[in-house]
């Protein structure tokens, strides 16, 4: 569940930068000529004619006296042309570059009309009915260049959409253009980058866990995704930029998200639980939903946009029927599901209301669907991962059941025995007691290979998941060529190893080992390799051996009273230079080909570099207590060997332990062109060694040779 939070705080993030206008100014005072000069950033108070029929032209309205100020700009759904007209003033000596920026990315048709300054205009075209590259400016909303000459002009805009009427426009400076250009694409990269992360690790344990509610789960994002996408502009300006017609799908959009946002409803509710009655009216809206986006493919785009933002209204009340069930049966999931759809309830009934011109234009007005998918998206991936925490909490529970059921059934067995050898002495007066008996051991037997079953397939389950989690290939670097083999020994393995890449460059590696078997010590591993990766990554920049006591500290704060301690090795790259630190593990292993040796990686004095065990509070001011760090240099075909504890302590068949000294002979005779060719020769030469004998525990080793 902790794996949720890093993504829950980058949304937030998310959510506290303005995504509009850069630093929020004063709103203007309306009047005839807005005078550019004194700041960087202008709301533009302008005029508005309303041509119902939609047949006037520039002639009839350029001098117009219906031309009336007015305090909005949001004017719903509506099939009038709205002719808009405002003035500037640029004053002497003025040298910045004027931008008028239209907030609303949906509007089908724009046409602006530019003074010339002899008393004639010229018109340019924008909207979502034309290609992308007509534009200005590369930007999601539009964005117009005006004349830069010092003097007064009036511009005069005409709109006409099948969309919502949506017309918040501000004028900015060259210097204010770029500044948000940059904040934009950070926070909407950061936004669309965590709805990535969470879809591909719901898409994740949907695979490994074979369960419904996650992959329906993931369609809901990639819907809210697609509609985002179509919302803000971004999907016109980096996916679809010349393909128009992919605008005319956001109703498709809108009616796909509704039906995703209840599939999902009804997964995570586990439908076949629900009363039957609100069952049939579940099935009943998924299959009207169906049929109107199917309809909003050939209908006229005006009408389905209307209906496809109205839809959603329905859908909540089809999420509240939901909701009041899972309240009624007192579901653990009501409290994360609750508060996920409010917030996502919320962003959608603002944003409704403000396409059908019901509220004006702002920042939570316009980007009330975002601003309530991140949270939403945030609390449902905490819901789903507490199921993944309930999972593992009865794993646990099961097995101590399981040790407990062995102890009675045992004691039962023993009891039987007793009461045999008393009974031989009056055999016919115990005969029927003897049989009774017989029926108790079958059926304790019974319920012994049932709880085994049970008992395998959990773990089978508890391992597939870890496996999981696990990097599953070598990374790639310019400057390594690594080769990996893990073997575990049973079921959930207690070794586990990791890659650490920051800004698709690989900067470390290591490999650990966790005391004790079993479905506790394997589900360690996994809280361990969290705090471990976190902590690399998050601290990339201090001491490696700074590092390394801070995920002491953590791992003393996670498991303080669990009676567990992990071993490893870290190793952190800074081009050719590789820092290193063992924790009470096995020494690394160094092939160096320029001086033909090899050997176990040393501190100068000639001592091992062997720190204290992981999860085991360490002894002040004793030196075998302390993470000690060294920094060594690989030249070009130089190996590293990394391996646990099994590799040197399985037996042959004459008893006698493999060790390292085998180790360090099998690398120094192995010859191969690549990283995989050597780790190959090292693993065959154990196996043999082994014979008809398996690895006393689990297998882990990692080459790292410099190209």
């Amino acid at each position: 569940m902790k794996k949720i939070w890093p993504y829950i705080v980058l949304l937030l993030i998310l959510t506290a930068i303005p995504p509009e206008g850069g630093v929020a100014q004063p709103r203007l005072r309306q009047t005839d000529t807005l005078s550019l000069g004194g700041g960087d950033f202008y709301e533009v108070p302008f005029e508005i004619l309303t041509d119902r029929a939609g047949t006037l032209t520039f002639s009839d309205v350029k001098d117009s006296p219906q031309f009336k100020k007015t305090g909005k700009n949001a004017f719903g759904f509506t099939n009038d042309v709205i002719w808009a007209r405002f003035s500037v003033t640029i004053p002497e000596g003025s040298e910045t570059e004027w931008f008028l920026e239209i907030g609303y990315p949906l509007l089908n048709h724009i046409d602006i009309y530019f003074p010339d300054g002899n008393g004639d205009y010229t018109v340019k075209q924008f909207g979502a009915k034309l290609p992308f590259n007509k534009r200005d400016i590369d930007y999601h909303n539009f964005l117009i260049r005006l004349i830069g000459e010092p003097g007064t002009y009036s511009y005069y805009i005409r709109f006409r959409t099948e969309s919502a009427m949506n017309i918040p426009m501000a004028i900015h400076s060259l210097r204010n253009v770029i500044s948000e250009i940059n904040i934009q694409k950070t926070v909407f990269g950061l936004f669309y980058g965590a709805l990535l992360i969470i879809l591909i690790y719901n898409l994740l344990l949907a695979v490994s866990m074979k369960d419904l509610t996650y992959l329906s789960y993931t369609a809901f994002i990639v819907t809210l995704i697609l509609v985002s996408l179509s919302l803000n502009g971004y999907g016109f300006q980096y996916i679809w930029s010349n393909t128009v017609w992919m605008n005319d799908l956001v109703p498709f959009f809108l009616f796909l998200t509704n039906f995703s946002l209840t599939a999902f409803s009804m997964m995570y509710a586990d439908y076949k639980n629900l009363s039957k009655p609100l069952q049939y009216i579940l099935f009943i809206y998924l299959g009207t939903i169906s049929l109107f986006a199917l309809a909003s493919l050939i209908l006229p785009y005006h009408l389905t946009i209307m209906v496809g933002a109205g839809s959603y209204i329905p859908g909540i009340i089809m999420v509240t029927f939901v909701i009041v069930d899972l309240i009624r049966k007192k579901s653990r999931d009501m409290y994360f599901y609750t508060l996920a759809f409010s917030f996502l309830f919320a962003g959608v009934i603002v944003t409704v209301n403000n396409r059908f011109g019901l509220l004006p234009n702002n920042i939570f007005t316009l980007w009330g669907f975002q601003i309530g998918t991140v949270f939403s998206i945030a609390l449902f991936s905490l819901g789903l991962a507490d199921r993944v925490n309930m999972l593992t909490n009865n794993l646990t529970e099961i097995n101590l059941h399981l040790e407990q059921k062995v102890d009675e059934r045992t004691k039962e067995l023993s009891d039987a025995k007793d009461e045999i050898e008393a009974a031989m002495d009056e055999l016919e007066a115990t005969m029927e007691e003897l049989e009774a008996t017989n029926e108790r051991l079958t059926a304790s037997n019974q319920e012994l290979e049932e709880a085994q079953v049970i008992h395998k397939k959990d773990m089978s389950m508890a391992a597939n998941l870890q496996l999981s989690l696990l990097p599953n290939r070598s990374p790639q670097s310019p400057i390594y060529d690594i080769a990996l083999a893990f073997r575990p020994k049973s079921g959930v393995s207690g070794d586990f190893y990791d890659f650490y890449v920051d800004n698709d460059l690989l900067i470390g590696a290591g490999l650990f080992d966790v005391s004790g078997h079993g479905i506790a010590p394997g589900l360690l591993t996994l809280l361990a390799k969290s705090i471990i990766s976190a902590t690399f990554v998050g601290l990339k920049d201090q001491k490696l051996g700074t590092v390394m006591d801070t995920i002491n500290k953590k791992l003393l704060t996670e498991i303080r009273d669990i009676d567990y301690y992990l071993t490893g090795v870290l190793l952190r790259f800074k081009d050719d230079w590789i820092e290193y630190i063992n924790c009470a593990h096995p020494d690394i292993i160094c092939k160096k080909i320029d001086i033909g040796r090899s050997g176990k990686v040393l501190h100068k004095s000639g001592k091992r570099i062997s720190g204290p065990f992981l999860g085991i509070e360490p002894q002040a001011g004793n030196e075998c207590h302390q993470f000690q760090e060294i920094v060594f240099k690989l030249k070009q075909e130089d190996s590293l060997l990394l391996f646990t504890d099994s590799l040197a302590e399985s037996q042959g068949a004459g008893g006698e332990e493999y060790g390292e000294a085998r180790i360090v002979k099998s690398l120094h005779n192995a010859k191969g062109g690549t990283a995989r060719e050597l780790l190959d020769i090292v693993s065959s030469d154990f196996f043999n060694f082994l014979g008809e004998r398996q690895p006393h525990d689990d297998t882990t080793l990692i080459l790292i040779r410099r190209k």
